[in-house]
């Protein structure tokens, strides 16, 4: 068994994969807890954790006690995407150990998301975490790094400006809708569903001068307490295609999974539109909104991908508070790597201490067998004269190695504990 603890985070996000990809590995999230069941009893974990969003899909794992082969994991992953598991695999990066640490860190504190500094991961994060908690899913291990995480996150927030300098999903699609509209003072919009990027940009919107919003969801009376909220108005899901003909701007953000709105839809709503400008926002991943629809004339269809172009181009002012908040990252992933690796040295130096003691009581029992005239305070001084022995010998190479890995050189840990079992191999 290797000293580390060990720890894999497998995935794609928008910086490994278009979105065709991400689609296909896109969790609903009713199906998180059967996915984590399975790869407990599937014995590929003991502790796992799946977070799925329109531009990540990643999963942390514990491997089993003593096992753990992150290429299984991968190839796991990928036959989830279906038939075509092989050209996603592609796309995946897996990591393991302080790697995989260090990009849960990153993740949590949206260093590594489309829009550096946005808040909605964080979020995301938690309700992952919260998730896999209900399922029983996690364990000692998940739940250190991911507290952790947590509080890396909050203190990246608090000591930089990443927050402050970051260019949102909101701004981001205006910025889209103003390229094709111009002004948006007076201009209508539909949002359909409730998902967390959709109420973004259409807050970011009305900020904006946006005159009419509507609000579509299955569900009428969520569409209703959203339009209370963002002083709109509710309308029937079924209407849907009858107000495909009136508004300017249609945002999507739905956990359907599937295709909402074909280009076959479009073609009689453009036609009575006599072609005046339509701005089809898809925020879903899976995507919602037929990418066919932008071969229409008038249609100006964007997923978010193309928010992420737009988001890039505000680097430059972001990078400085990101540099900042990447060194935080950087030596708090050291610090608490080497904190978890010191607790396994420390349960393996347990275990060695247990093991001589075993040997230690077995030996003396066998000789004061032997010496039946022993009084009882010869007995202890017996006792306690082996004692001090076994100590005295485990003394140097348990502080050596103790000192090994506060500085890092598992190298020679390993050897050291490796010696200490083929004694213990040779004995038994």
């Amino acid at each position: 068994m290797a000293v580390e603890q060990r720890l894999f985070a497998v995935g794609v996000s928008h910086h490994t994969a278009p979105i065709e990809i991400r689609e296909r590995l896109a969790v609903a999230t009713d199906a998180v807890p059967g996915l984590l069941e399975r790869l407990r009893t599937e014995g590929l974990c003991s502790e796992a954790i799946l977070l799925s969003t329109c531009n990540r899909v990643e999963l942390y794992t514990v491997p089993p006690q003593g096992e753990g082969n992150l290429d299984k994991v991968t190839r796991w992953v990928a036959d989830t995407a279906g038939a075509k598991s092989r050209q996603v695999e592609s796309h995946l990066y897996k990591l393991q150990d302080q790697d995989a640490l260090r990009h849960i860190f990153r993740v949590a504190s949206s260093l590594d998301s489309m829009v550096i500094g946005e808040p909605q991961i964080l979020g995301q994060f938690k309700v992952a975490y919260r998730t896999a908690q209900d399922q029983e899913a996690t364990g000692p291990v998940m739940h250190r790094v991911m507290d952790r995480a947590l509080t890396v996150a909050k203190r990246v927030r608090a000591e930089t400006e990443i927050a402050r300098e970051a260019v949102s999903v909101g701004r981001s699609g205006v910025e889209l809708a103003r390229q094709v509209l111009g002004e948006l003072k007076g201009r209508s919009a539909m949002l359909i569903g409730a998902g967390s990027h959709g109420k973004v940009v259409a807050r970011s919107l009305l900020d904006y001068g946006l005159s009419e919003l509507v609000i579509a969801n299955r569900t009428f009376e969520r569409a209703a307490d959203l339009a209370l909220t963002f002083g709109g108005s509710a309308v029937p899901f079924a209407e849907l295609e009858r107000y495909l003909t009136r508004v300017d701007i249609v945002l999507c953000s739905t956990a359907a999974g599937r295709v909402l709105i074909s280009r076959d839809d479009m073609v009689p709503a453009m036609t009575q539109r006599r072609n005046r400008p339509l701005v089809m926002v898809d925020l879903a991943v899976p995507r919602n909104i037929d990418p066919r629809v932008h071969e229409l004339d008038g249609v100006f269809r964007f997923d978010v991908d193309d928010l992420a172009k737009v988001a890039g181009r505000g680097m430059e002012k972001r990078r400085q508070a990101a540099e900042e908040a990447e060194r935080i990252v950087e030596a708090e992933t050291e610090r608490y790597w080497r904190h978890i690796v010191g607790e396994a040295v420390h349960q393996r130096i347990g275990g060695i201490v247990s093991a001589a003691e075993a040997v230690r009581v077995a030996e003396l029992a066998r000789t004061t067998a032997a010496l039946d005239h022993l009084d009882p305070e010869q007995r202890e001084a017996l006792d306690a004269m082996t004692r001090a022995i076994v100590k005295k010998i485990l003394h140097q190479p348990l502080s050596q190695v103790r000192s090994w890995a506060e500085n890092g050189d598992l190298e020679h840990v390993e050897s050291l504990f490796a010696a200490f079992g083929e004694v213990q191999d040779e004995d038994a």
